[in-house]
C-alpha cells in the first residue's frame, strides 16, 4: 500500500505471508459500510476519502479511492476501474440465510447459485461493481481438502491453461501447489492466501445467466508483500514477465503490478519502515 497516508501495512496487520487483495472504489465511506455491515468485515484503518483497509479472518481487503496511489492511472493512461471477474471468495456457514439477507437489502447478484461437487457458490457485487463470491463448501469437497474455511483468505482467478498458471505461481512467485484437478482447477497458496485457478469447464468459470463469460484480467488483484522487492523485480523481468506500470512510491512503501500468463494482475509491494 504505497497509498499516500501512513504505512497501512503495519497498521492493518499485513505482512509478507498475509493475504491481501485490492479493490477500486469511488466512495470509500460507502464501500466501508457495505463490507462491514453486510459481509461482516472489520474496519482496520481509514484515511479520509482516499483509502481504507478492512479485514475478515485472514483476508485484508484494501479499498482504494480516487487520489490514492493504488488507484493511479497506468503509464499509457489506462484507468484502474472497479469490476472485472477476479474476486475474493467468502466461505460462509449460513449460505442460504446470508443470500436471503443480501437480497432483502437490495444487493446486486450477478448469477444464480451454482452447485457442484465442491459445494454452492454465487456472486454478488459491492456498490462499485466489484465481485464477491459467497461459497458454501460441501462435506469432503476440495475446499475442505485444501484448507480454506470461514475465516480463510481466498481469491479466484480465471485461467485458460491450469498447468501453465500453476507453473507461473509456484516457480515465479513462490506459491505452493495444494491441489490440482486435471485441466479444470487448481489451488495454490502463499502464506495465508489461497488462490483458486479456474480453468475452462470448472464451475467457477461458468458463464453468467445473460451469457457473459468470466474472463481473466481486470484490475482487482492480490497483493504480495515481499522483502526482496528489487531482486524479485529483476528476476521477473529476466523471465519476460509483463509489467503493467512503473514502481509507484509513497509514504506506505513501493508497489508495482505484473501480469500472470492470462493477464490477471498481481501487485508486488514493499512496505516502508514503520
Amino acid at each position: 500500500m504505497a497509498d499516500d497516508t501512513k504505512p497501512t501495512s503495519a497498521a492493518a496487520g499485513a505482512a509478507a505471508t498475509s493475504a491481501v487483495a485490492r479493490y477500486q472504489v469511488a466512495d470509500v465511506d460507502r464501500a466501508v459500510l457495505f463490507y462491514t455491515e453486510r459481509l461482516g468485515f472489520a474496519l482496520d484503518l481509514q484515511a479520509g476519502a482516499e483509502f481504507a483497509a478492512v479485514s475478515r479472518g485472514d483476508l485484508h481487503l484494501l479499498l482504494s479511492g480516487p487520489g490514492s496511489s493504488g488507484a493511479r492511472p497506468m503509464p499509457d493512461g489506462r484507468a484502474q476501474v472497479a469490476g472485472g471477474w477476479n474476486r475474493v471468495v467468502l466461505y460462509v456457514d449460513d449460505f442460504d440465510a446470508l443470500v436471503d439477507r443480501l437480497q432483502a437489502a437490495g444487493t446486486i447478484f450477478r448469477n444464480d447459485i451454482e452447485r457442484g461437487t465442491g459445494g454452492a457458490q454465487i456472486q454478488i457485487e459491492d456498490p462499485d461493481g466489484n465481485p464477491v463470491e459467497l461459497h458454501e463448501a460441501s462435506e469432503g469437497s476440495t475446499s475442505a481438502a485444501t484448507g480454506p474455511d470461514a475465516t480463510s483468505a481466498v481469491v479466484r482467478y480465471q485461467v485458460t491453461d491450469v498447468d501453465r498458471a500453476v507453473l507461473f505461481y509456484t516457480e515465479r512467485l513462490g506459491f505452493a501447489l495444494d491441489l490440482q484437478a486435471g485441466a479444470e482447477f487448481a489451488v495454490v497458496s502463499r502464506g495465508d492466501l489461497y488462490l483458486l485457478l479456474s480453468g475452462p469447464g470448472s464451475s467457477g468459470a461458468r458463464p453468467m445467466p445473460d451469457g457473459r463469460a468470466q474472463a481473466a484480467g481486470g484490475w482487482n488483484r492480490v497483493v504480495l508483500y515481499v522483502e526482496d522487492f528489487a531482486a524479485i523485480l529483476d528476476r521477473l523481468r529476466a523471465a519476460g514477465t509483463p509489467f503493467r506500470n512503473d514502481i509507484e512510491r509513497g509514504t506506505g512503501g513501493a508497489q508495482v503490478q505484473i501480469e500472470d500468463p492470462d493477464g490477471n494482475p498481481v501487485e508486488l509491494h514493499e512496505a516502508s519502515e514503520g
